[in-house]
């Protein structure tokens, strides 16, 4: 047996199989690397993908977007222009009013690439001819604004982009809204009138400071332009203790020139003297009446009076009649003679002329020979230097400023009457409020030879003219009220002022009574309480405000080198009371709107349209004045201009809160309208200077009074990314 071999211990190589490790892990980190490489390449591709189409969508976003603006422009540019169809789409509209209950479209318009040339030509640079951009165009109102005369109406404009290029099959779409906001901005009441003041104006007739109203002229004699003069915060006096809210009405008084009013009196000018057996009295009284009233024999109006009651407390008749006793007293001793019956009855009389049968028969002699003349004369003609009524027998309406002094010096302030009716005096104006014509009538008997007959002996007696003095509380002949009255002017026989005919007589017949409120303001409503129409809701203003400069900072332009107001619908300043609106350095306005100042003042200059026929500017102030700072001597402004504030009596108010108009040492050419609460006696107006106000009669009756404002900001937007 052949014993075994001994155990051999087998071992590799030193470093046999770490080689094969390293090859093993290194192959594996080689095969992970692979497949990282493989997977990262894969993911930045994916990345670089999302990233390229993210950057595509963005662009078509932008591009879309310029579509939207393109549209927003062109429907800016246009929605105001009745020519054009989305503006014929609006002034269709406004005509017919409609009610609104929910959305209604009114408008739709399609925008192909053609349309959109400046967007599709940024396509063009963008994309090169990949691609284009169309739209799409609303006009939605969603809503009537009521409680103004004329409706507001609010909605919005919807604008709908969509670019699309080959690279993908779908659009992109952007979406936006704007709020639109459909405005009448006429005032179907106020703007009839011309002019409207609330307030009593103590120097309306003021010759050197004149108020000029040339009105409307129309082939309708129907239609015509208004004037409002009223009488708040009238002076109390003893006629009228509680001024204007007197039991009575306190009048304005307007005072006739009648030779430059020549046109207005028509046939009742014809001027002429009295006939006066004085010829030298005669020449005096020529040049100074308008109108003269042949004489006519006193014992037609005889009927009216009594012997013993209306005729001793003339002092005319008085001194005849004490002329008369006293020659008779150096023979009242002589029975049987004339002097002793004239004393003896002077005796039984107790020396009053009313129970004297002598008094009595010298007054029955002269009544049925005497003349009574009257005629008519004016205020400037009464109150110049060296007046032909400061002569005997015209001074009789002397007394009637006397008492007028005491009672109502309202009444002794004149002078002529302000141009209601045009320059020319030939352009009707109905003139409303408590507003009187004044002239005066100047009345007298002339002087006659009578033979007195006492008793049967004839005294021969030379009776001067006696002038008919004014009599508030008739106490003689002069002032009793004649039954019948003598012609529709003359109910007594005194010097008087006429004051009684409405100024509308003029032109709207001698029925016409002058109304003492504005009467086509329905439900009776004073002439204190007529305000601007105003939407209280404030859905209808267009742009708010909280500063004057804010204002003027955001829609005062430069324009062709001009400060130019540019005006889109309704904008409302709150205000402070102590910084002005300032439009003195602006000259022009474009477009249509009306400026709300709830308080300050606003200073303005000269400030006309661009385009007298389109555009259209009012402008009011609840509580402040407009101040006249025009470079020269006359402002020329065209605009609806008003300044009244609203209290909670309007009845009363104090001068320092009333709207107005401070001339501070300017006339004022006004192509619109104006309406106030004060003139404040025109004080800065110069002397000779003048307030001209000619009615617009686009404001009158406007052809399309409306304005489309588009929302300056989105109230939505919207992105659909194609994907």
């Amino acid at each position: 047996m052949r014993p075994e071999a001994p155990l051999r211990l087998i071992f590799p190589p030193p470093g046999f199989g770490r080689r094969g490790f390293v090859l093993f892990l290194v192959c594996t980190l080689a095969l992970v690397m692979m497949v990282m490489i493989i997977g990262l390449s894969r993911h930045k591709s994916g990345a670089v993908l999302q990233l390229n189409r993210t950057i595509e969508q963005e662009r078509a976003v932008t591009l879309a977007q310029a579509g939207v603006n393109e549209m927003l422009a062109s429907v800016k540019a246009d929605i105001n222009d009745k020519d054009t169809s989305v503006g014929k789409a609006i002034h269709q509209f406004w005509k017919n009013r409609p009610a609104v209950n929910g959305s209604k479209v009114i408008y739709n318009a399609s925008f192909d690439a053609n349309r959109l040339k400046m967007t599709n030509q940024l396509v063009e640079e963008t994309l090169g001819s990949r691609g284009d951009v169309s739209g799409q165009l609303s006009l939605v109102i969603t809503e009537r604004v009521a409680g103004i005369p004329r409706p507001a109406y609010l909605g919005y404009v919807e604008l709908v982009a969509r670019a699309k290029y080959r690279d993908y099959p779908k659009e992109t779409r952007v979406k936006e809204r704007r709020e639109i906001k459909i405005v009448d901005l006429s005032d179907p009441f106020l703007d009839k009138y011309a002019l409207f003041v609330k307030t009593f104006c103590r120097t309306i007739n003021n010759p050197k400071k004149r108020i000029i109203v040339q009105g409307v002229t129309t082939n309708d004699p129907g239609k015509y332009s208004f004037a409002y003069l009223g009488n708040r915060s009238y002076p109390s006096c003893p006629e009228f203790p509680a001024g204007s809210k007197s039991a009575e009405t306190p009048p304005v008084i307007l005072d006739l020139d009648f030779e430059k009013d020549r046109y207005l009196l028509g046939s009742f000018y014809q001027p002429a003297a009295f006939r006066m057996k004085d010829n030298r009295l005669s020449q005096l009284s020529a040049g100074n009446l308008f109108f003269v009233n042949p004489p006519v024999a006193f014992s037609r109006v005889s009927g009216s009076f009594s012997l013993a009651a209306d005729f001793h407390k003339t002092t005319e008749l008085l001194t005849i009649y004490k002329s008369i006793v006293d020659s008779a007293r150096p023979g009242a001793d002589q029975e049987g003679t004339l002097s002793y019956m004239i004393y003896q009855d002077y005796l039984k009389a107790g020396g009053n002329p009313a129970n004297s049968e002598a008094f009595r028969s010298l007054v029955s002699t002269l009544m049925a020979s005497w003349q009574y003349h009257y005629g008519y004369t004016d205020y400037t003609r009464i109150s110049q230097d060296n007046s032909f009524v400061s002569q005997h027998p015209f001074v009789g309406v002397f007394s009637y400023f006397d008492e007028v002094e005491k009672s109502n010096p309202m009444r002794a302030v004149g002078g002529k009457m302000p141009l209601l009716f045009g320059e020319a005096r030939n352009t009707p104006v109905y003139v409303e409020g408590p507003v009187f014509l004044r002239f005066f009538k100047i009345a007298f008997t002339d002087k006659i030879e009578v033979n007195f007959d006492l008793k049967d002996q004839i005294v021969p007696v030379s009776f001067p003219a006696v002038a008919l003095h004014y009599e508030k509380n008739p106490e003689t002949f002069s002032g009793k009220v004649l039954n019948p009255p003598l012609d529709s002017r003359t109910d007594r026989l005194m010097s008087m002022p006429v004051e009684h005919f409405s100024i509308n007589n003029f032109y709207f017949g001698a029925g016409s009574v002058s109304a003492k409120t504005p009467t086509a303001v329905k439900g009776g409503v004073e002439g204190y309480d007529v305000f601007p129409a105003f939407d209280q809701s404030l859905r209808s203003i267009a742009y708010y405000y909280q500063t004057a400069d804010e204002f003027v900072k955001d829609r005062v332009r430069l324009i062709n080198g001009q400060k130019t107001l540019d005006l889109d619908g309704i904008s409302l300043i709150i205000g402070k009371g102590d910084q002005a609106l300032d439009l003195s350095g602006v000259q022009k306005y474009r477009g249509k709107g009306k400026i709300i100042l709830g308080e300050g003042k606003c200073n303005i200059g000269n400030l006309t349209p661009l385009k007298p026929d389109e555009d259209y500017l009012g402008i009011y102030l609840m509580y402040g004045r407009f101040v006249i700072k025009s470079a020269g001597p006359v402002a020329e402004i065209h605009a609806s201009l008003v300044a009244t504030t609203c209290l909670n009596d309007n009845s009363q108010t104090s001068a320092s809160a009333e709207g107005g108009m401070e001339f501070d040492g300017k006339s004022v050419n006004l192509l619109g309208n104006l309406v106030i609460d004060n003139l404040f006696e025109m004080r800065g107006l110069p002397e000779g200077g003048h307030l001209r106000i000619v009615h617009d009669p686009g404001l009158y009756f406007p052809e399309y009074p409306v304005r489309v404002s588009v929302g300056q900001t989105r109230s939505l937007l919207a992105v659909d990314y194609a994907q």
